[in-house]
């Protein structure tokens, strides 16, 4: 079974939140709590550094179960249970604050080291995280997003610097008013917040940068996929319509190469429908059906009006294209060149190591219906949308109308 990741994309963002900021005041919990020796070694957590990282993780989520009422889809029975669960052990704790000193359980390890722990690590982050979502939010999608570099960088030099002094402030000059009963110091000097502060937003912006990108190479997919859809529904309905038209003239004069038709036909449209589900293809199935499809055309064509010339050079070898680029140009040739008058199409494939060359040109027909020559169309727009998103800065898609000839020359850098 395949997860569309896309479609819980916001709760998988609330859950990597989450985990990111829980990691965090887990790490800085565990320093601060043992206290640090000059020599940067940890106090008592390097033989069970595991096992109170677990603990921590669990008390962290603990703290999170009242949050299951902010979810929609969560269960009424599970809301319930999480919150008895949340409130067992604070009445235990209220119950014990009560009870004759000689009748009471030694709870203070616990008190001391998660609770006491907890808030000096929680309130180390607030400014940290006010930082980060700052400058996610606002500095980012007013500057970065803009590429006012010069801006960004100009911000974020002011917001590490607030958030540095407002930190080194908040413990010596705030945090005893909070908690009077707790007695909390800064660890840092105001020189080294900055450097933790910086670290926090650069690891943070480099991960929103990959996610975005990331998100813009799925939706980049997509969308090539919804195009390819689109053409094969432009094409499938124009090619079978034709082509049955072609046929039934033909078995009705009685033509021998009625058979070899309708199998030309099969085979074609069993590439569009079937063939064409892979994101590439062989080079050498795509100029095959190029092949047929002139041979079908051929065969509905006066060829004393329209003559028709394919050329196929180069070996094709392992070269692979993604499908449906080149055939929507070879049908604009019949679908604009064929008219009541005299007229020429040639076509022209060929591949020079990995540089695919295609080449069409045609007589423009002329349209009674109202009076103009017409060319291009929806086939050759939707090939230049998908030539940019599945082969950026590696072709090039030149097309031109001429004294009644009409010009159309592809490159493609296959890779």
């Amino acid at each position: 079974m395949t997860i569309n990741i896309t479609k819980y994309r916001s709760q998988l963002v609330t859950a990597m939140h989450l985990l990111f900021w829980i990691l965090s005041i887990n790490v800085w919990n565990m320093v601060f709590n043992p206290g640090v020796e000059s020599t940067g070694i940890i106090n008592g957590v390097q033989d069970y550094w595991a096992a109170l990282m677990l603990l921590n993780f669990i008390f962290y989520f603990f703290c999170l179960l009242p949050f299951v009422w902010a979810l929609p889809k969560a269960r009424k029975w599970l809301k319930i249970s999480a919150t008895v669960l949340f409130f067992l052990p604070i009445i235990y704790l209220v119950y014990e604050k009560f009870l004759p000193a000689a009748k009471r359980d030694d709870v203070s390890g616990f008190t001391d080291y998660f609770i006491a722990g907890f808030l000096y690590a929680v309130v180390f982050h607030l400014t940290i995280a006010g930082a980060v979502y700052f400058n996610l939010k606002v500095l980012v999608n007013r500057y970065l997003k803009m590429s006012k570099f010069g801006h960004y960088v100009l911000a974020i030099f002011v917001l590490i610097l607030v958030s540095a002094i407002t930190n080194y402030a908040l413990f010596n000059w705030v945090i005893d008013k909070i908690f009077p009963s707790l007695y909390y110091i800064s660890y840092f000097e105001v020189w080294e917040l900055v450097v933790i502060v910086t670290g926090y937003l650069f690891f943070t912006t480099v991960v929103l940068l990959i996610w975005q990108y990331a998100g813009m190479l799925i939706a980049n997919r997509d969308k090539a996929q919804h195009e390819l859809f689109a053409l094969k529904a432009q094409i499938n309905p124009h090619f079978l319509f034709n082509n049955l038209n072609t046929i039934y003239s033909m078995a009705s004069n009685n033509d021998l190469k009625t058979k070899e038709v309708i199998l030309q036909l099969s085979d074609f449209l069993r590439y569009v429908l079937y063939d064409t589900a892979s994101e590439y293809i062989p080079l050498e199935k795509e100029v095959e059906i190029i092949k047929t499809y002139v041979e079908l055309q051929k065969a509905r064509i006066n060829p004393e009006i329209t003559t028709v010339n394919l050329t196929v050079e180069g070996d094709f070898g392992e070269a692979r294209i993604t499908p449906l680029l080149s055939l929507p140009l070879a049908e604009n040739c019949f679908k604009h060149g064929v008219g009541k008058g005299p007229g020429s199409i040639e076509l022209y494939i060929g591949l020079e190591g990995k540089r695919l060359h295609f080449v069409t040109t045609n007589a423009v027909a002329f349209r009674e219906k109202n009076g103009e020559c017409e060319n291009g169309g929806i086939g050759i727009n939707n090939v230049e949308k998908r030539l940019n998103l599945l082969y950026p800065g590696r072709h090039t898609l030149e097309y031109v109308e001429k004294e009644g000839i009409w010009k159309l020359e592809m490159f493609i850098e296959l890779g």
